[in-house]
C-alpha cells in the first residue's frame, strides 16, 4: 500500500493529534515520518502512530536534533572532511535508526552530503527555460560542472564511505535498511557512479538504494543523468521510492504531472516501500487525485 510522508503537512501543523487527523482525512494510514518534526511533537504524536499508523521508513535526522532551531535532511553532513562534524552526523542518524526499529519501519532514508562547490542551479534553470539545455552553450556547462565536481568529490566521497561503515553495522544490528538517496542538486552525493560504488562497498549488508521520482526527472530534464539509467542499473537494490510530481526544474507536486510511471512501474516490486512526498502547497483535492491516479495504474 501506498504511505505519505509526513512532510505534507509537519511544516504546518506542530499539534501531533492535529497533524495526524490530516493523514486520517486522506484516508492514509502508512507514514513516513520525515526530519521536520520536533522531539516533543514526535513524543506526542506516539500514541496516536502506535494505535493508528504503520510507519513504512523514516528520513533521517528525526526528530529534529535538540541543537537545532529546524530540521533538515542535511543538518549535518555524513560527507564532511571535518571529523567532528562527520561523527555528529553519524551520531544523530544512529539515533534515527534506534527509532525506526522501535517503531517497526523498516527503512531509514539518508541524504549522504555534497562535494563543495557551486551547483550552478540557477544557470541550468536559466537554460531549460529557454529551452537551451541541449544546446551547445548547455552542454559546455554541464560538462564544465561534471567535470569540476569530479576534480572536487574524492575526500567527501571518502568520509560518505566512512560514515556508511558505521552506519551499516549499526542498521544491521537493528534489522533497518539503509536507503541512500538519489540527489536534486547536481553537487549533491550520490552522483550516478557513486550510487553504484556505494552499494557495491556494502553489498550484502544493511545499504540500499531509495529512488526519489521527482529528483531524478529533474536531473534528467537538466541533462544531468537518464531516469532509465539510473532504474535499469539499481533497481535490484531498491527498497523505496517517493513519488511526487514534477513540471520543469520543480518537484514535490501531487503525482501526474511530467513523471514517467510506466517506466517506473517496471521497476518497483510488492515488496518496495511506496511514499508520497508532496509539499505543502499541494492541496488536500490535488494529493486526493494524485492517490487515484497511482492506483489507476496499477501503483497501490
Amino acid at each position: 500500500m501506498i504511505g505519505l510522508s509526513t512532510a505534507w503537512r509537519s511544516g504546518q501543523v506542530k499539534d501531533a493529534k492535529k497533524l495526524l487527523s490530516r493523514f486520517e482525512e486522506i484516508g492514509i494510514k502508512k507514514l513516513e515520518l520525515d526530519y521536520r518534526i520536533s522531539e516533543e511533537t514526535f513524543k506526542e504524536m506516539l500514541p496516536y502512530l502506535k494505535k493508528s499508523f504503520a510507519i513504512l521508513s523514516i528520513h533521517n535526522f528525526f526528530p529534529i536534533p535538540n541543537i537545532l532551531n529546524e530540521g533538515s535532511g542535511d543538518a549535518f553532513l555524513l560527507s564532511s572532511p571535518d571529523e567532528e562534524e562527520r561523527r555528529r552526523a553519524v551520531r544523530h542518524t544512529k539515533k534515527t535508526i534506534k527509532i525506526a526499529q522501535e517503531l517497526e519501519a523498516k527503512a531509514v532514508v539518508l541524504h549522504l552530503g555534497k562535494v563543495e562547490m557551486d551547483s550552478k542551479a540557477e544557470k541550468l534553470f536559466l537554460l531549460y527555460g529557454r529551452g537551451k539545455i541541449s544546446s551547445f552553450q548547455g552542454k559546455r556547462v554541464i560538462h564544465k560542472l561534471k567535470e569540476e565536481r569530479e576534480n572536487k568529490k574524492q575526500k567527501y566521497l571518502d568520509a560518505v564511505l566512512r560514515s556508511l561503515s558505521e552506519l551499516n553495522k549499526a542498521a544491521q544490528e537493528r534489522g533497518i535498511l539503509l536507503g541512500v538517496e538519489n540527489r536534486f542538486y547536481s553537487h549533491e552525493i550520490p552522483d550516478f557512479k557513486e550510487i553504484g560504488i556505494i552499494l557495491e562497498e556494502f553489498k550484502g549488508g544493511a545499504v540500499r538504494y531509495w529512488h526519489d521520482v521527482g529528483h531524478a526527472v529533474v536531473q534528467e530534464n537538466l541533462g544531468l543523468l537518464s531516469h532509465r539509467e539510473l532504474l535499469e542499473n539499481y533497481s535490484p537494490y531498491l527498497v523505496g521510492v517517493h513519488l511526487h510530481g514534477v513540471r520543469g526544474y520543480e518537484d514535490h507536486f501531487a503525482p501526474g504531472q511530467e513523471e514517467d510511471y510506466e517506466l517506473i512501474k517496471r521497476y518497483i516490486k510488492p515488496e518496495t516501500i511506496k511514499v508520497m512526498e508532496p509539499h505543502s502547497e499541494v492541496s488536500k483535492k490535488e494529493l486526493k487525485e494524485g492517490l487515484a491516479f497511482l492506483q489507476s495504474i496499477g501503483i497501490e
